[in-house]
């Protein structure tokens, strides 16, 4: 058993790694007529990658040393950081970009919705292995994890950021299901959710245009279209790095959101079917490690760091390959974000 865990263990970092490195070379094919055009330096949003990457590599090796069960101490207070920095984007540095408020300018541009995952996370796993004897029990066991993630999701939706707060509830939803909570309780949760929802579709309407007219079949958005473009235009190996023709500011977002457009285009479909492996098997071990321990918050920290990244793949390869309508969410390892590859640099060292 311990051979099998050390093993699954480098196969994890070995995932982990090899994302990192397509993800850094894709970003960098894709991001170059972008920067080139915007910031007069072709090279400048990889530059900016490089460093993310780096600081995700420190992230995970920082949190690979540090005692998981401290972690428990401060579940709390990290809980309480996450809900103030959401908090502040209403009443503090926010940056409005792209009709959103998701990010504070605080020296630097921080997303607080990317830490609200991992703080959710650990405080999830901390107050199931405490209140293991109250999973039936409405207001002891179940009313405490519901308040904390609606009001989670309320400040996620008003950003707006629907996308991510529907990831942060189905989470929550799969992670107290998971640890025997009564479903019945769980569904509870369903009603003020979409009253908050009906309230930001009201505010935004294009929230509902967008769906709407991904129901209705009559065609598909323009940065849609040019991801489907990119990927069919890859072939089996693609044209090369750099080599495609989408990313000369055809495809909106070829170095986030809709990277794996970008690789199919770049690489192929060999590609493209080499990366999804690689992001399968890493959520597979996760999951894995996690049947493994005898701990309950080791167990339900490890399966909740696997639903997240899970969920996050599935809904951004949904996206890209026109099966839901585009929810803005990037892809674990690969996209572009600072923030978003520290938060996955402590979920790998975890």
């Amino acid at each position: 058993m311990k051979a099998r865990h050390q093993n699954e263990a480098a196969l994890v970092i070995f995932s982990y790694f090899s994302l990192l490195i397509i993800g850094l070379l894709e970003v960098s094919a894709s991001s170059y007529y972008f920067a080139y055009e915007h910031f007069n330096d072709g090279n400048f949003i990889f530059r900016h990658d490089l460093r993310y990457v780096i600081l995700s590599l420190v992230t995970a090796l920082a949190f690979y040393y540090i005692d998981y069960n401290s972690l428990k101490k401060i579940s709390k207070a990290l809980m309480i950081l996450a809900i103030i920095l959401l908090l502040m984007l209403f009443v503090g540095p926010g940056v409005y970009i792209r009709g959103a408020t998701r990010w504070l300018r605080l020296g630097f541009q921080f997303e607080p919705s990317e830490f609200a995952k991992l703080a959710l996370l650990i405080y999830m796993a901390d107050f199931i292995s405490r209140k293991v004897d109250y999973v039936k029990d409405y207001a002891k066991g179940f009313l405490p994890p519901a308040t904390i993630v609606g009001i989670m999701f309320l400040f996620i939706a008003s950003e707006p950021d629907v996308g991510t707060a529907f990831l942060i509830l189905a989470v929550a939803f799969i992670m107290l299901y998971i640890a025997n909570y009564k479903p019945a309780h769980i569904l509870t949760l369903i009603f003020p959710s979409v009253l908050v929802l009906g309230l930001v579709v009201y505010i935004h309407p294009e929230k509902l245009s967008r769906v709407a007219h991904f129901l209705s079949g009559h065609g598909t958005s323009y940065q849609v279209q040019h991801g489907m473009i990119a990927l069919g235009s890859g072939g089996l190996f693609g044209q090369g790095l750099g080599g495609g023709l989408c990313k000369m500011l055809f495809l909106p977002d070829s170095y986030n959101d809709f990277i794996l457009a970008g690789i199919g285009e770049d690489l192929g479909f060999a590609g493209l079917f080499v990366t999804i492996v690689l992001l399968f098997m890493l959520v597979y071990l996760i999951f894995s490690l996690s049947l493994q321990c005898n701990d309950t918050f080791a167990k339900m920290l490890l399966a909740g760091i696997g639903i997240m990244l899970s969920l996050q793949m599935l809904i951004n390869m949904g996206s890209v390959f026109n099966l839901i309508p585009p929810k803005g969410i990037s892809m674990p390892f690969l996209s572009y974000g600072g923030t978003s590859l520290f938060v996955e640099g402590a979920m790998i060292g975890i």
